[in-house]
C-alpha cells in the first residue's frame, strides 16, 4: 500500500568521490581539445560524444539531488549553501568544456552534416547545436555568462523562493501553508473564496516593491544577454528557438486564444447561473457546483491514477508503478517545502522524481495524475540520450495533460450522476491551463516591453488587471489581482513558459479525440510520440500523428471541443 511520505533519493546520492570523478572526467575531455578538427574521424568524434554523455549523466545526478534536498525545504541554509556550491561548481565545470559546441558550430557544412548523421540518436541535438550558430558569442563570452547566470539569474531566482516560500498565512485563525490555502479557492463558500484570496495575495501586494525588483532585473538579464548581445529578434523568440517552435505556431496559438476568451465568457455566464449569483466576482470563478465532502485518502488517490494509466496503455501503468514503488514521489504537506508541484528526471537510467503537496482533495488526485504523467514521458524518453530525453517543453506538457483528460473521463465513467459537476470542474480547469496560461504570456510579452521603457511595477502590475478585466468578460474582478501575477513562479524562473500549457491542453484535446475515433491503434502512435522525448524537432513529430502546429485552424479544433462541452452543460 501507498503511504504519503517524502522520498528516496538513494539512487541520486553522490558520493565522497562524484566531484573528484566529475573533475576528472572533465578534465580528460578538455585535454582532447586538439583532437577537434575539421578533420576529425567519426570514430573519434563519437568517441567523445560518448564521454560527454556519461559526464553529463553523472553531473546531472549531482546538480538534481542537490536540487531536490533544497526543495524539500527552501528555508534550509545548509541545503541552500550545498545547492549553491554544486551549482558553481559545475558551472566551472561546463566552462571548461564550452569550446565543444563552439568547435561544432564552426565547421563547414558538410563536415557537420557527415558528423550529425553519423550520431545516430543523437542527431537532433546536434542539428540544434548549428541552429544555435547565430545566436552564440565569444568563448570568453560564454563563459562570462555562465558564470554570470549561475551568481546572477540563478541567485534572484533562489531569492524569489525562499522570500515567497517564508510568506506565513493565518487564516480562520490558524496558521496554514500556502498549499493548504489554495485549497479554500474552490470552496463552496463564497466568504471563504475571498478570504482565501485575499489572504494568499496580501503578502504578495504588501512585498510588490521587492518583488517587483527581482522581476524587472529577471527581464533586464534577459534582454541585455538575449537581445542586445545574442541578437534574437525579440524577448518571447528566445524561448521559441529554444523549444524550436516557430514563430508562427506560437502567434496562432495566442491569437486564437485571444479568439476564443469569448468562449469562456459564455461558460462564465452559465456558472453564474448555476450557482444562483448575482454576479460571478474573480473570488467564484473556481467556485464548485456542489461542496467536495470528505477527503480522498493517498492511498486511494494513488490507485485511481494507476488503474487509469492501466486502463490506457500497460507502458502508462508500469512506468507509473515504478516511480511510486521506488519511492520517488515526496506527497506531504510540510512547513518550508517548495510550492506548487513538479516532476524532475535525473538521467536516463533513473526512475525521475515527483514534488506535491497531497491535501486530500480531488484537484490534488489530478495532480497527481498530471506529475506522474510527466513521469511517464520521461520513462518511456529513457531509451533515448542523456542529450535527446527531454522534449521541449510545450511537448513536455502533453502526457501530463493526456493523464489528466484520461482520469477525469474514468471518473466520469464510474460516476455518471456527478457528470455535470465534474463537467464544470473540467471547464474551471480548461479556463486554467488555455485562457489564464496564455493570457500570462501575453502580460509577459508587455511587461517585457514597458520594463526597456523604464515604467514601473506599479503601471505593470495595472496592465496586468486591465487585461485580466478583459479577459475575464462579464466576472467582476477586485483590485487585488493586480498583484496575482507575482504569484506566478513560472514568469520568474522561466520567461514564457506558460503557453507550453495551453499549446499541451489543445494538442490535447485533439489527441484524445483522435484517441476515441481510433482506439487501441492510435494508443500506439501516442506511446511512440512520447518515447521520442526529444529526438526529433516538435513540427515533426507532430506531423507524424497529423498535426500542424503552425496552422491556426489545428487550434480551433481544441475551442470546437471545449465549444461542445459548454452545449453539454446548457
Amino acid at each position: 500500500m501507498y503511504k504519503k511520505e517524502g522520498w528516496n533519493l538513494q539512487a541520486i546520492k553522490p558520493d565522497a568521490k562524484t566531484k573528484e570523478e566529475i573533475n576528472r572526467r572533465t578534465n580528460s575531455l578538455a585535454n582532447k581539445r586538439k583532437l577537434l578538427t575539421s578533420n576529425i574521424t567519426k570514430i573519434t568524434f563519437l568517441k567523445i560524444v560518448d564521454e560527454l554523455e556519461q559526464l553529463r549523466k553523472i553531473s546531472a545526478k549531482f546538480g538534481v539531488y542537490y536540487h531536490l534536498k533544497f526543495s524539500e525545504n527552501v528555508n534550509d541554509q545548509k541545503a541552500l549553501a550545498e545547492m549553491s556550491f554544486v551549482e558553481t561548481f559545475l558551472t566551472q565545470q561546463s566552462n571548461k568544456l564550452i569550446f565543444f559546441n563552439l568547435w561544432f558550430k564552426g565547421l563547414p557544412k558538410k563536415k557537420a552534416d557527415e558528423l550529425i548523421k553519423a550520431s545516430g540518436k543523437n542527431h537532433y541535438y546536434f542539428e540544434q547545436i548549428i541552429k544555435l550558430k547565430p545566436y552564440t558569442l565569444k568563448e570568453s563570452e560564454e563563459k562570462i555568462i555562465n558564470i554570470k547566470d549561475a551568481t546572477g539569474i540563478s541567485a534572484l531566482n533562489n531569492v524569489y523562493d525562499i522570500l515567497t516560500t517564508q510568506f506565513e498565512f493565518t487564516f480562520q485563525g490558524k496558521k496554514v501553508q500556502q498549499e493548504e490555502l489554495t485549497t479554500y479557492v474552490r470552496s463552496s463558500s463564497p466568504k471563504l473564496r475571498e478570504e482565501a484570496y485575499r489572504t494568499l495575495l496580501k503578502p504578495f501586494k504588501k512585498n510588490q516593491i521587492l518583488i517587483g525588483e527581482i522581476y524587472k532585473n529577471v527581464i533586464n538579464d534577459w534582454r541585455n544577454e538575449s537581445i542586445d548581445l545574442r541578437g534574437y529578434k525579440n524577448p518571447i523568440n528566445v524561448r521559441n528557438i529554444a523549444n524550436d517552435i516557430p514563430d508562427k505556431a506560437v502567434e496562432a496559438l495566442l491569437k486564437v486564444c485571444e479568439k476564443n476568451q469569448k468562449l469562456f465568457h459564455q461558460f462564465f455566464e452559465i456558472k453564474r447561473k448555476k450557482l444562483k449569483l448575482k454576479k460571478l466576482r474573480r473570488f467564484d470563478l473556481y467556485a464548485p457546483l456542489k461542496e467536495e465532502k470528505g477527503m480522498i485518502p493517498y492511498e486511494k488517490a494513488v490507485e485511481m491514477v494507476l488503474t487509469t494509466f492501466q486502463d490506457f496503455s500497460p507502458e502508462f501503468y508500469q512506468a507509473g508503478k515504478s516511480i511510486l514503488d521506488n519511492h520517488h514521489v515526496h506527497s506531504t504537506v510540510e512547513k518550508g517545502k517548495r510550492s506548487g508541484a513538479f516532476c524532475c528526471p535525473a538521467s536516463t537510467d533513473v526512475d525521475p522524481f515527483v514534488l506535491l503537496s497531497y491535501t486530500g482533495k480531488y484537484r490534488d488526485v489530478s495532480t497527481l495524475a498530471h506529475e506522474l504523467g510527466h513521469g511517464v514521458h520521461f520513462s518511456l524518453s529513457s531509451q533515448q540520450t542523456e542529450f535527446t530525453q527531454d522534449a521541449c517543453l510545450p511537448l513536455a506538457e502533453t502526457a501530463s495533460i493526456f493523464s489528466e483528460m484520461l482520469l477525469s473521463e474514468k471518473m466520469l465513467e464510474r460516476n455518471p450522476q456527478a457528470a455535470k459537476e465534474m463537467l464544470f470542474a473540467k471547464l474551471d480547469d480548461l479556463y486554467a491551463s488555455i485562457i489564464r496560461q496564455a493570457g500570462f504570456v501575453s502580460f509577459e510579452i508587455k511587461a517585457h516591453q514597458m520594463m526597456k521603457e523604464g515604467r514601473t511595477i506599479e503601471e505593470m502590475s495595472k496592465v496586468y488587471l486591465t487585461d485580466l478585466k478583459k479577459q475575464l468578460g462579464p466576472v467582476q474582478v477586485d483590485d487585488i489581482f493586480a498583484y496575482e501575477w507575482s504569484y506566478i513562479p513560472h514568469i520568474f524562473h522561466t520567461p514564457f513558459y506558460c503557453y507550453a500549457y495551453a499549446f499541451g491542453n489543445l494538442l490535447t484535446l485533439a489527441l484524445y479525440e483522435m484517441y476515441k475515433e481510433q482506439g487501441e491503434s492510435f494508443m500506439h502512435k501516442i506511446v511512440e510520440f512520447l518515447a521520442a522525448g526529444g529526438s526529433e524537432s516538435p513540427i515533426d513529430l507532430t506531423k507524424k500523428i497529423g498535426i500542424d502546429i503552425t496552422s491556426e485552424k489545428f487550434w480551433q479544433k481544441g475551442f470546437m471541443v471545449i465549444a461542445e462541452m459548454i452545449k453539454k452543460i446548457e
